[in-house]
């Protein structure tokens, strides 16, 4: 779950990167948080890091935070972090923390040496895939509908329905649930996946299994064939985001270098929304459903 997350948020805090890159200008030693909550997951994982001076070198040992008082409130109830001595600047909740529930706030507090930072999240619906079906590009008209895990479980893989040739129709799914948005992570299973473009660098164009947040007509989300990569068997998670995860990824510069789903026209945003008192990051929730397929390169 952690690896489809850390593609989803676009790696806000990823070594890689320069925190002028990602977050426009910033103060030197701005809090930085980093998590997202799954419907009937387990509390996540949490990360705090700081911001370095934008003409310095990226140091993962200089941004992380190893000292932090780091809380969950659900209510009435309070979890406590521990910091995780094996990975500095990850915060793990406690034992018994339960798994997370759908249509309820979780406020977050990180406390560093005075200072502190604050969000907090309502969790969407549970998200249901309904339906899949593949559409004709120009009619949409309907050539097939997939099977679902709930019908055949892994005989999604075998199912002659969930063959699909790549770039061939439109795949739209039908989904149960509100949510602020939608967004979608395609992972592929196989051992060494073939590239479906062998002209492709992979290594540059590491965001390609993931979707921009996509928006919902009528309780159907369209999906783009461009965010495939591989060929062979695939599974796709379908997340439904909370306000703050949407807020993010629409608002990130990625989305919009891109020229992926933004705000209104003529939006220009220096830096992503966060929605964070005292720092930036995001702490936001999602619920999330997958589908799986077969994609054939096509002949």
């Amino acid at each position: 779950m952690r690896y489809v997350f850390v593609i989803l948020c676009l790696t806000a805090c990823a070594a890689e990167r320069q925190p002028g890159e990602l977050f426009g200008p910033v103060e030197d030693s701005e809090l930085v948080v980093d998590g997202v909550l799954i419907v009937d997951q387990p509390l996540p994982e949490l990360f705090v890091r700081r911001t370095l001076f934008p003409g310095q070198a990226y140091s993962r040992e200089a941004a992380v935070v190893t000292d932090a008082q780091v809380r969950i409130f659900q209510g009435d109830q309070v979890f406590e972090y521990a910091p995780d001595s094996a990975t500095p600047g990850r915060y793990l909740p406690p034992p018994e923390a339960p798994q997370v529930n759908t249509l309820t706030e979780y406020r977050l507090e990180v406390d560093v040496e005075g200072k502190k930072v604050t969000a907090r999240t309502t969790t969407p619906e549970r998200v249901q895939v309904q339906q899949v079906e593949l559409l004709d590009e120009d009619t949409e008209e309907v050539i097939q509908t997939l099977k679902l895990f709930a019908e055949v479980g892994n005989g999604v893989y075998t199912a002659p329905e969930n063959q699909l040739t790549h770039l061939e129709g439109l795949l739209a799914f039908r989904l149960d649930g509100v949510a602020a948005a939608y967004q979608m992570a395609l992972l592929p299973l196989e051992e060494n996946p073939q590239l479906l473009d062998e002209d492709l660098d992979f290594d540059d164009d590491e965001d390609s299994g993931t979707s921009p947040p996509l928006a919902v007509s009528d309780g159907v989300v369209r999906w783009p064939w461009f965010a495939v990569t591989f060929a062979g068997r695939s599974l796709l998670k379908v997340y439904a985001l909370d306000h703050n995860w949407f807020e993010y990824a629409r608002s990130s510069p990625d989305e919009q270098e891109q020229g992926n789903f933004g705000g209104l026209a003529g939006d220009s945003f220096e830096r992503p929304f966060f929605e964070v008192e005292g720092g930036i990051g995001l702490f936001g929730s999602a619920s999330v459903d997958s589908v799986g397929f077969v994609v054939l390169p096509r002949p």
